[in-house]
């Protein structure tokens, strides 16, 4: 339990664009915190369903902003610009926190003195709740199934430059240590772009983690990842790994690098191999011949690395063809 000196605000901040129908219980999750230092900052994106009127049925409870349609980093940004907390948590707009979320992980960020904190979560996919696994780094014998993990710094910078392992509603930000905001340039991941920055500008950056489950993710077809194709979410993806390149080059060692172009290489592959389950041959087939030819090494690494991922994912391997 916190301390009642202890308590900083906390701005939550939950961009919605047409999502009336999940809206509601978001809020909802938010209002019934045992921690009560908050204030609930809603970003309407130019929505065109009932989203004010299920707002305005919270009356003076949450601060509604409506904007334009631009996306979403730039409506996070929106809300980050009216929070006043020491701390911003956002939430996605079909997501829900348990009750006592923000009052464990503010715990573990006043204790532990952190910039960043997330937590495990259940995810709702065919039509059921499932536990989320870390596979990358959950064999990390050093993690406990309860209390707080402290990163290393190293480490915490090499698990995220592998995959985006935080999403954005179990995110906790110490808002000093937010360098711009979130990137619009972004198409997918601009939750793992802000903590690439964070880690990339800030060499004392600290992290911590609990394997506990606080808070559920709702995916649908409006998500912004899982509601796009197979081959349309890759290209995208390959779009923001050549972003991460263009703006980070100068903190990246070559290793780095590396691990970079080879996700590149993976995903190119793989909207090959997706294109010819439909019976086309594009231009990625072409690349995926030249990165052969040029880094036949990358390739083979590349191949490795893609079955490991099915195997340690086997219980979701065969998700994409349902988006073909």
């Amino acid at each position: 339990m916190i301390n009642n000196i202890d308590f900083p605000l906390v701005s939550v901040v939950i961009p919605t664009y047409n999502r009336s129908y999940s809206l509601h219980a978001t809020i909802d999750s938010v209002i019934k915190q045992t921690y009560k230092n908050i204030e609930i900052i809603i970003v309407d994106d130019g929505s065109t369903d009932n989203t004010k009127y299920i707002v305005s049925s919270f009356g003076n409870k949450v601060v509604y902003i409506q904007k334009k349609h631009t996306g979403q980093a730039d409506t996070r940004n929106v809300g980050l610009k009216y929070a006043k907390g020491e701390i911003i948590a956002p939430l996605d707009s079909d997501d829900m926190w348990y009750d006592e979320y923000l009052e464990n992980s503010i715990g573990c960020m006043i204790e532990h003195k952190l910039d960043l904190f997330f937590s495990n979560w259940e995810h709702y996919n065919f039509s059921k709740y499932h536990v989320n696994i870390f596979p990358k780094f959950l064999n990390n014998i050093n993690i406990p199934n309860k209390g707080c993990y402290i990163f290393d710094y190293a480490e915490f910078r090499r698990l995220l430059l592998i995959d985006s392992i935080a999403a954005s509603s179990g995110l906790i930000i110490k808002k000093s240590s937010i360098p711009f905001g979130w990137n619009s340039q972004v198409n997918i991941g601009d939750d793992w772009f802000l903590q690439l920055e964070m880690i990339f500008k800030n060499l004392n950056c600290r992290v911590g983690f609990t394997n506990e489950v606080f808070w559920k993710k709702k995916r649908d077809s409006t998500n912004i990842s899982d509601g796009r194709g197979g081959v349309i979410f890759r290209k995208l993806h390959i779009k923001d790994l050549h972003l991460i390149l263009l703006k980070f080059s100068s903190y990246l060692d070559k290793q780095e690098r590396e691990m970079i172009d080879l996700k590149i290489f993976q995903n190119t592959i793989l909207i090959s191999y997706l294109l010819l389950l439909k019976g086309n041959i594009g231009i990625e087939m072409k690349l995926v011949f030249i990165y052969i030819f040029k880094e036949p090494q990358l390739f083979l690494k590349a191949l490795r690395k893609g079955i490991e991922k099915v195997i340690l994912n086997k219980n979701y391997q065969f998700n994409f063809i349902k988006n073909l």
